[in-house]
């Protein structure tokens, strides 16, 4: 990730903390950048989704090898780590998304990344056919914990811990229930 890019998001974000993302305009987060070529905020919000996939490569850069699941439940409390850093932020561009769902989709894209590479990080193929059904599946699982993740308000993440664990352990037997 560029520098300017990883400096936009961080600006970004702490702009975020006082501030609605309708209150920011672009010419605030872009007023200490040049040469940047940024047409719109939705341009602003992949890069910050791409931020975090960034800190989450470098955060996991010695990820231990075990089962799918137990990867999979590592690399995604992690990354729920790390938007808990920016909390107050992430919290408002979750509300915003509430509000302006088409916005959603012209980020999706940038998040379907953001899923492929939570499976490669959790050792999880994505070729073949079954690999669209299981990024739809980690994606749905993804927007699941967010949604716990949004309302936790234990400071260790506790109940998001509890939920993803449990939502887990049901993908699990239900992938066994259809191998039977």
């Amino acid at each position: 990730m560029k520098k300017n890019e990883i400096s936009i998001a961080i600006n970004t974000l702490k702009l975020l903390e006082k501030n609605s993302w309708e209150k920011i305009s672009l010419s605030n987060i872009l007023s200490k950048q040049k040469n940047i070529t940024i047409k719109n905020k939705t341009d602003i919000l992949i890069i910050i989704n791409r931020y975090f996939d960034y800190l989450l490569k470098e955060n996991l850069s010695s990820l231990e090898e075990s089962s799918s699941k137990d990867m999979l439940f590592e690399v995604l409390m992690e990354r729920l780590d790390i938007l808990n850093n920016y909390r107050i932020s992430i919290k408002k561009i979750i509300n915003y998304f509430l509000s302006q769902p088409h916005i959603f989709i012209k980020v999706a894209p940038s998040f379907i990344e953001s899923i492929i590479l939570i499976m490669k990080l959790s050792k999880i193929n994505t070729n073949g056919i079954t690999g669209v059904p299981k990024i739809k599946i980690v994606f749905f699982l993804y927007l699941m914990i967010i949604y716990t993740w949004n309302n936790d308000q234990t400071k260790s993440l506790e109940k998001t811990m509890t939920t993803l664990d449990n939502y887990l352990n049901n993908l699990e037997k239900l992938i066994r229930f259809f191998n039977d």
